[in-house]
């Protein structure tokens, strides 16, 4: 087809700004997860050298891959026995031993094979060390335990079994077990090695007790009880996880969580003389962060906490920092944390570095963007945090006021227009069915049409009328598209019928007979008529042409116009099939896949189709469905819009702007 992109290389989108601004600088990005990151560990591999292992969140994601964290490379082949699938990585941890070597051993679970097995690794040359051994329930029944004589010891406690085996990492035989739980509390449900003052490292286990909690602390060499350690609390539930925190004067703290269906709560307890130390601090997955200055930080729930001071001094899952699933302390430099962020991708990051939140906590872009030209020749944004709308330049991302405040009724749609008099109004449209406009310029309420006159707003767009006016086309749940009057809110024109499904997105339609017409999705006339995109004359309310068919439950429409005045308009479905069409012929250009879409071009240019998909913008010339450039946004995207040559990303925790280059 004429007109098609010329190939100029890859077209590039640089960021102009985002609010927030982001909280986390990643040190480097691991890809290659596609259904996000799951397991990781560190493993030492000598010459002041660490690797992360890590796999994937999936059953059919068990590949361990080995990434050096400094450059963000894969180091070798991924990890798999015999080349089949092993099952979903529930656990791993690292077994450093004599001559600088290091065995990783990766915990399994698979349903359909073996069950619950350990795999032991040889991280240099990727191949499997004896075993499989019999595997753990759950990732804190696994632990490494180092001996004075600089072996690596594997203590795990086998799936359905209540004792503690130990295994020779060097040689995948058995040396210790089994360690069975003292008389009248249940088995081990958690397990961490701690080093005493004395430079002994012991096997410490965490088990149900009538009064709370008992730790038993074990010699890894001989596989004696050396110590016990009760630890009462309140809570109904079970140890679940524990940790080991050294102190500066060289002594040792355990930290232990007690899981009672609905909340964790961990609390510290001094080794030494048994006697509780610190907590409680409330949250899921308890995790030790070793620093470099030679501290222990403790990843707990959503917050990173000082065992120390008891002091949360920072974020993990929570307002765009993600939530760590493994400490990289780096010889010689600071510790990472690995995180997964959105499209299957995980990061690196320094949490020392990451930068307090520096916009207000009720900003948020939850669907809806909303471009607003003014009368000063400025492009606004409007978005909305449910009932509330925030207004954002476009060109520097500073804050241009709030409308709308004070209210109650959620918000479902919204778009502007402009009004004879030189006004521009933005008319929002809520769940209650009531529609309001506002002033821009001054923020004051214009018109209103109260609830109870229709069903609730899904989707809006501003269209020309015969007579030179822009008239807002509102759809909603009820099936009934109306043309209102932005000023006032009232119909302005009762043209249309009653199409027999409620329209989910609406958008307007230039055609080369000069008309402007109105895509609706999911609309067919009253009578007869199957699932399908539709072009309504606003003049006469009346379809124009045969229905875009093969669509069944339309969420966007993207109208394109070429250089030669044909549109072409993209229609995505809720499976995230995108067909193309020419608006005029009905002929279908062209399919792909992706989330949320709109169009961008810059003046006088050639537009191209945004597509969110697996973390990142992919850019896609519409006349031949062909990539032809992206950036990763590592953030869950909602909404895209497009005006001119910029991009606007509406994201669950804030809003991005891209230019296209050239």
């Amino acid at each position: 087809m004429s007109g098609a992109l010329q190939d100029h290389g890859p077209r590039e989108l640089t960021l102009v700004w985002e609010r927030p601004a982001g909280r986390v600088r990643p040190s480097v990005t691991l890809r290659a997860f596609k259904d996000g990151l799951g397991v990781a560990v560190v493993v030492p591999v000598g010459d002041d050298r660490v690797l992360l292992a890590a796999s994937g969140d999936h059953e059919e994601d068990d590949v361990v891959r080995l990434w050096d964290p400094v450059t963000g490379e894969q180091v070798g082949g991924p990890l798999r026995e015999n080349s089949k699938q092993g099952g979903l990585v529930i656990a791993m941890v690292a077994l450093p031993f004599a001559g600088g070597h290091t065995r990783l051993a990766t915990a399994h679970y698979d349903e359909d094979d073996d069950g619950h097995v350990v795999y032991l690794w040889d991280t240099v040359t990727g191949e499997q060390v004896g075993g499989p051994l019999p595997g753990p329930g759950r990732a804190a029944e696994l632990v490494a335990v180092p001996t004075p004589d600089g072996r690596s010891l594997l203590a795990v406690t086998p799936y359905d079994e209540e004792e503690v085996w130990l295994w020779d990492a060097a040689t995948a035989e058995r040396t210790v077990g089994p360690l069975s739980a003292p008389a009248g509390v249940d088995g081990p449900s958690a397990m961490a090695a701690v080093t005493l003052a004395d430079g002994r490292t012991l096997l410490a286990t965490a088990h149900g007790h009538a009064e709370g909690a008992l730790l038993g602390l074990w010699d890894p060499v001989t596989g004696e009880l050396a110590q016990t350690l009760l630890c009462p609390h309140e809570d109904e539930g079970w140890p679940s996880g524990l940790a080991a925190v050294r102190l500066p004067d060289g002594g040792s703290l355990l930290a232990l969580s007690v899981n009672d269906d609905d909340h964790e709560t961990v609390r510290l307890w001094d080794v030494a003389t048994g006697a509780p130390a610190g907590g409680p601090f409330t949250g899921r997955g308890l995790r030790p962060v070793p620093m470099a200055d030679g501290t222990t930080l403790l990843s707990i729930g959503s917050g990173l906490w000082d065992p120390a001071s008891g002091r949360r001094i920072g974020d993990l899952g929570t307002n765009g920092v993600p939530a760590a699933v493994a400490a990289v302390p780096l010889p010689g430099g600071p510790t990472l944390l690995a995180g997964e962020v959105p499209g299957g991708a995980g990061w690196l990051w320094d949490p020392t570095a990451v930068e307090p939140p520096n916009e207000p906590a009720e900003v948020g872009w939850d669907g809806l963007v909303a471009p607003v030209t003014v009368p000063d020749g400025r492009t606004l944004l409007a978005t909305r945090n449910d009932t509330t709308v925030w207004l954002w330049d476009l060109r520097t991302g500073e804050s241009a006021g709030r409308l709308h405040t004070g209210d109650t009724d959620v918000l479902t749609a919204m778009a502007a227009a402009p009004l004879p008099d030189g006004r521009t109004v933005l008319v929002t449209g809520h769940r209650s069915g009531a529609l309001r406009s506002w002033d821009v310029a001054t923020g004051g309420p214009v018109g209103s049409l109260l609830p109870g006159r229709t069903s609730a707003i899904r989707t809006m767009v501003p269209i020309a009328s015969p007579d030179g006016r822009i008239l807002m086309a509102t759809g909603s749940h009820s099936g009934i598209i109306r043309l209102r009057d932005p000023e006032t809110c009232e119909t302005a024109s009762d043209v249309f019928n009653r199409p027999d499904r409620p329209p989910l997105a609406l958008a307007r339609v230039q055609m080369l007979d000069g008309r402007t017409l109105l895509a609706s999705s999911e609309a067919t006339p009253a009578r007869g008529g199957s699932r399908a995109v539709r072009l309504w004359d606003p003049a006469t309310g009346l379809p124009v042409g045969a229905p875009f068919e093969h669509h069944r439950y339309v969420t966007h429409l993207a109208a394109m116009t070429l250089a030669d005045e044909r549109t072409l308009l993209a229609v995505r479905d809720f499976d995230d099939s995108i067909r193309v069409w020419d608006a005029d012929s009905r002929r279908l250009v062209g399919e792909l896949t992706g989330g949320p879409m709109a169009a961008i071009a810059p003046s006088g240019g050639h537009p191209l189709l945004a597509v969110a998909r697996r973390g990142a913008v992919e850019l896609w010339d519409p006349l031949t469905c062909r990539w032809v450039g992206s950036r990763v946004v590592e953030r869950p995207v909602t909404v895209l819009a497009g005006v001119g040559s910029n991009l606007i990303i509406g994201c669950t925790d804030g809003l991005v702007v891209l230019a296209l280059d050239g």
